[in-house]
């Protein structure tokens, strides 16, 4: 059953990934993923268009929220630990079918994606589960 603190904790963990998604993987981390891009060409867009990554965002947001709310977390620390467990093996199992499968990143790309994930969905987990335990 969707209730009104899944629906605001969703909102919560998309605004925060949405937000850090963007400063690590735009600014910080931009020029060592275009370095790590592959052999592929042409396969990166020159204008991201955001109502898609909105979406994806937001379908990680309930998943995410999903399992917190499965597994019960009751504090920030939980949060973050189960939505760290979840960005990782997201992320790794992306990342590897990708290898596997496409000339698109490199196995330090895969890595060091699943190290921002991690912290991304950690993060927001914790912020999720804040939302999800409010009185």
């Amino acid at each position: 059953m969707v209730s009104k603190k899944c629906v605001l904790a969703t909102l919560a963990a998309f605004v925060t990934s949405f937000v850090l998604g963007y400063i690590i993987y735009e600014p910080i981390l931009g020029g060592f993923f275009a370095a790590n891009a592959g052999t592929a060409t042409g396969v990166i867009k020159e204008a991201p268009v955001f109502w898609q990554i909105i979406i994806g965002q937001l379908c990680g947001a309930g998943l995410l929220v999903t399992v917190l709310s499965w597994k019960g977390v009751a504090n920030a620390a939980e949060g973050f630990k189960a939505g760290a467990t979840v960005g990782v093996l997201l992320s790794l199992y992306f990342g590897f079918m990708t290898l596997g499968t496409m000339n698109t990143s490199t196995l330090n790309a895969a890595i060091v994606d699943a190290v921002v994930s991690l912290l991304l969905m950690g993060v927001a987990g914790s912020v999720a589960a804040i939302v999800l335990n409010r009185e």
